[in-house]
């Protein structure tokens, strides 16, 4: 069979970051730098992988992908008992290909080879969502070379699992949105239950014009460690500013409806102070946040933060991307609410 190839949209959280790992609600959405994945059968039992955004190129067995995602299995479920996936989690990143390639084959039930090219135009470690893209495409990837039908709801359980090894208790939003695409409503169904997921296309139809995106430095904590470090807060501190984040969000999707950009950016403003307070901002996201917020505008770190990048917004797109580069940052906009993961002709 000939190569195929995958490709799936980074994400951006507009608000929701940290407090939907608890149960809180998120709105996300997709972005126009995808992940692409590139696929094809070998007949050998091997798995060679061109990785180029890391200019990494192994070769292994499948049994040994299937004994890494084995092991995982096992390290995340004694950290799920201790409340603590650091283990899991260093494993992951020791064994990285081999972890998203063999827990896909063992999801997919498949024990041949595979030819895998891996290529990501999401920044790394930007809170944009480039771990959870490779999750989705990776094993859509290869369900395609071997045959196998794989719908977007069973394409993005597989996608929640690998994401799991990455980030201990992750909300499975960032997933989501890489998978179905748009803007969307989740919410994680604490019960063990199908999370909310739902698309926002019909009751906000228009674009999300004048944001762009900043670049402040990659994170030296992951995003697993970070969220590990919110957990770790005393409960008492954390959860009231985790509701307040939830409160928001909740405000934030009826604020889109009626487009009202003023109270949408004090919603965003505030997130970003209330991230703020759970320590994982940095300087360089609070200077940026400042002085849009001094000119009449809005930011805020995306993702797990501790560095990555920063959504600003304001009516006039110009004076905003003049005061980010007055302050030694080179901003870049990009399409929001782009298609999901697809197949590429």
């Amino acid at each position: 069979m000939d190569m195929v190839k995958v490709s799936v949209p980074g994400k951006v959280h507009l608000i929701g970051e940290h407090a939907v790992v608890y149960g809180e609600p998120a709105i996300l959405t997709a972005i126009g730098k995808r992940s692409f994945v590139e696929a094809e059968k070998r007949d050998d039992g091997k798995i060679k992988i061109d990785d180029l955004t890391l200019d990494r190129h192994p070769e292994f067995s499948v049994q040994e992908a299937l004994d890494v995602a084995k092991k995982l299995d096992e390290l995340w479920k004694q950290g799920s008992e201790k409340k603590d996936f650091s283990e899991c989690h260093d494993f992951f990143v020791s064994n990285y290909l081999q972890a998203i390639v063999g827990k896909s084959l063992q999801l997919l039930g498949v024990s041949g080879g595979v030819y895998l090219k891996i290529n990501c135009e999401i920044p790394l470690g930007a809170g944009l969502g480039s771990s959870a893209a490779v999750a989705v495409g990776m094993p859509k990837a290869i369900a395609e070379v071997y045959g196998i039908e794989l719908p977007k709801e069973k394409n993005n359980e597989m996608a929640y699992e690998i994401e799991k090894y990455a980030h201990g208790a992750p909300s499975g939003g960032d997933n989501s949105t890489c998978c179905f695409g748009g803007m969307v409503w989740f919410k994680k169904n604490m019960e063990g239950g199908p999370h909310t997921i739902q698309s926002l296309k019909e009751e906000i139809p228009y674009a999300l014009e004048n944001f762009v995106l900043v670049y402040t430095k990659k994170p030296e904590l992951t995003t697993g460690q970070l969220v590990q470090k919110v957990m770790n807060l005393d409960p008492s501190f954390r959860d009231p500013i985790v509701k307040a984040i939830g409160k928001d969000a909740e405000e934030m999707r009826e604020v889109l409806k009626r487009k009202d950009l003023n109270r949408m950016k004090e919603l965003i403003n505030r997130t970003q102070e209330n991230l703020a307070k759970l320590g994982v901002s940095i300087p360089e996201i609070d200077k940026i946040h400042e002085a849009v917020k001094a000119i009449g505008g809005a930011a805020k770190g995306c993702g797990a933060l501790g560095g990555g990048t920063v959504l600003c917004y304001h009516e006039d797109k110009e004076k905003l991307v003049q005061t980010i580069k007055d302050l030694g940052f080179e901003p870049w906009e990009t399409d929001l609410a782009v298609e999901g993961v697809r197949v590429e002709k």
